[in-house]
């Protein structure tokens, strides 16, 4: 990976519709009449206690949580005790998934997409609850079906960076106080239609290039004999000063490409060899693959033969 990916990874992921932000305070939602759940002005279930259900429960709970109720689920013992543990005064341990539904207000499901059918089966919502699916390959009619009969169901796409509230989650159908709930947190990047999140979506699969560029990129620094700690330190906060005035944009960012680079200069050369090269049309080739599959589509004809997976 070379330092040109950076601008169009990171641009990708920030190149999104137009970002809502939400400072109302979120209104209070009818509550069914339960008598064993804590009541409290928004409760929460989070079915599925994997990476992505930490990252939100600790985005939203870092802070301004007081009216917030978080039931999680318990497959994954050891992650929801700590949760719990480390937001004694919002985060709760359901007995199962049934009874992290029967808590709850807002139901967000984030298990893994090929249990989602079964896991989602096997619960009984009410009509009066929000469901929103964090699975990447899930459909929102497939939702909608086993959620019934529950009829307000969304898909969003949470990512690790929650946890830190940093970064941006888009979401469909457009849903006021599902937005300003994940707006306490994240930007909230609401689109009309199903196939424009699933595109907002496989730019996620950017991720791990991304990380693995700037891991290239200090392991170069230290072959170059400057050592470990000195080229992790200016390598990471380099490439965190120069992702920063991407997060706002809303006009693209040809811009920020042209304003890097002087006539003659390091960066004009290294761009225009990597186009050169063909590095950009890899890139994007490789993100219609992952569209594609995020799609249940087949590898585009024009993309090489898939690499095996290890």
């Amino acid at each position: 990976m070379n330092r040109g990916v950076l601008l169009l990874a990171v641009c990708l992921l920030a190149s999104a519709p137009t970002v809502r932000s939400f400072a109302a305070p979120i209104q209070p939602l009818r509550a069914p009449s339960l008598t064993s759940c804590a009541m409290s002005t928004i409760r929460i279930g989070i079915v599925g206690t994997g990476t992505i259900s930490e990252a939100v429960v600790t985005g939203l709970c870092l802070d301004n949580a007081a009216d917030l109720a978080i039931t999680v689920s318990p497959r994954n013992a050891e992650r929801a005790a700590a949760l719990a543990a480390k937001f004694p005064h919002q985060v709760t341990i359901g007995k199962d998934n049934q009874d992290v539904v029967d808590c709850s207000e807002i139901v967000c499901i984030a298990v893994v997409p090929k249990l989602a059918e079964e896991v989602l089966a096997s619960i009984t919502f009410r009509a009066d609850q929000t469901v929103v699916g964090f699975m990447s390959t899930t459909k929102l009619e497939v939702i909608k079906k086993l959620a019934a009969p529950a009829t307000k169901v969304l898909r969003a796409v949470p990512m690790p960076p929650f946890a830190r509230r940093c970064g941006a989650i888009p979401m469909h159908p457009p849903d006021a106080t599902i937005a300003a709930l994940f707006g306490r947190a994240v930007a909230v990047v609401e689109v009309a239609t199903e196939d424009e999140l699933i595109t907002l979506m496989s730019v996620s699969g950017m991720m791990a290039p991304f990380y693995a560029q700037i891991a290239a990129t200090q392991k170069w620094v230290a072959k170059q004999g400057v050592e470990e700690t000195a080229s992790s330190r200016f390598v990471g906060a380099l490439f965190h000063s120069l992702t920063d005035n991407c997060k706002a944009e809303d006009k693209g960012f040809d811009h920020i490409v042209a304003d890097s680079q002087t006539p003659g200069g390091i960066n004009e050369q290294a761009l225009r060899e990597l186009t050169a090269n063909g590095f950009y049309t890899t890139l994007e080739t490789e993100m219609d693959v992952i569209l594609a599959r995020v799609q249940g589509k087949p590898r585009p004809e024009h993309a090489p033969p898939a690499t095996p997976a290890p």
